[in-house]
């Protein structure tokens, strides 16, 4: 055996480990817990607990979602958000709509949300066809428009602006006529933050879409288009941007390639608690 072999072999058997690893991640999701403390009371209510679900990625997803219900079971939560790209293949939707059923028995007090992400939006018209689907069982979908539940004494504003990465923002819209009350606002890509403008309160901005980086190679990012903020090294967590707090999920899912390395599958627990 040739010296050239025998490091071939070598490299071959160090990247299959490395892969291993890599997709066994996707098996290890973390339960990340955000508090921000409010301004303003929900009077009689302490606190609220929102969960955010975002890149279930059905395509590539690890988690079952027996599992993935259980955790969100567990969060107590007073409502379920979920921050876009599901499946961008139609061939997929069965095992979506499986997803969602399990997500649907923890049954949170006011509801769960929804907003596209840009895999959604590679249904193409279907993606109609899968919003009556959503809607058909008691979720919200809410596609550059916005709605309210009343918290304790407090309006909250439930706004949902489409997927800013393929052009489907209609900022203007989903702010127009929008009433007093705390501001939750949903968007996949949270780039669309740099475009806010400040008359458009933003109390909280969910959104996911980068995965974390889901391969932490240094300079990703600077390979693939993915807006200014990857460039600001905003890419993962609570960030404040032009004044506005916006969190980025790491997702649930993966895109391209079923593996991650120096992230893994992320579901969040956003804790607001009266100060």
């Amino acid at each position: 055996m040739t010296i050239l072999l025998i490091v071939i072999l070598i490299v071959a058997a160090l990247v299959a480990s490395v892969l291993g690893y890599g997709h066994w991640n996707t098996y290890r999701p973390v339960v990340r817990q955000i508090e921000m403390n409010l301004d303003e009371p929900f009077g009689d209510k302490k606190e609220l607990r929102i969960v955010q679900l975002s890149d279930l990625h059905m395509e590539r997803q690890s988690i079952k979602p027996e599992r993935m219900a259980k955790i969100i079971a567990e969060a107590r939560a007073d409502l379920i958000v979920m921050t876009g790209d599901y499946l961008d293949n139609y061939d997929n939707l069965d095992k979506f709509m499986l997803y969602l059923d399990e997500i649907k028995k923890v049954e949170p007090e006011h509801g769960i949300w929804l907003v596209w992400g840009n895999h959604d939006h590679y249904l193409g018209e279907r993606i109609e066809d899968l919003a009556e689907l959503i809607s058909a069982k008691g979720i919200r979908v809410l596609a550059n428009q916005w709605d309210s539940i009343t918290f304790g004494e407090q309006r909250l504003n439930i706004i949902g602006i489409d997927d800013f990465c393929l052009g489907k923002s209609d900022i203007p819209k989903s702010f127009h006529d929008i009433q007093d009350g705390w501001n939750l606002v949903l968007s996949h890509d949270p780039n669309i933050v740099l475009h806010l403008e400040p008359h458009h309160r933003v109390d909280l901005l969910l959104s996911g879409h980068l995965h974390g980086g889901q391969f932490k190679i240094p300079g990703a990012f600077t390979l693939f288009p993915m807006g200014e903020l990857p460039k600001q090294n905003v890419i993962s967590g609570m960030h404040e941007v032009n004044g506005k707090k916006v969190y980025i999920s790491d997702g649930m899912g993966q895109a391209a390639f079923n593996v991650r390395l120096g992230t893994r599958p992320e579901i969040t627990i956003h804790t607001l608690r009266c100060a």
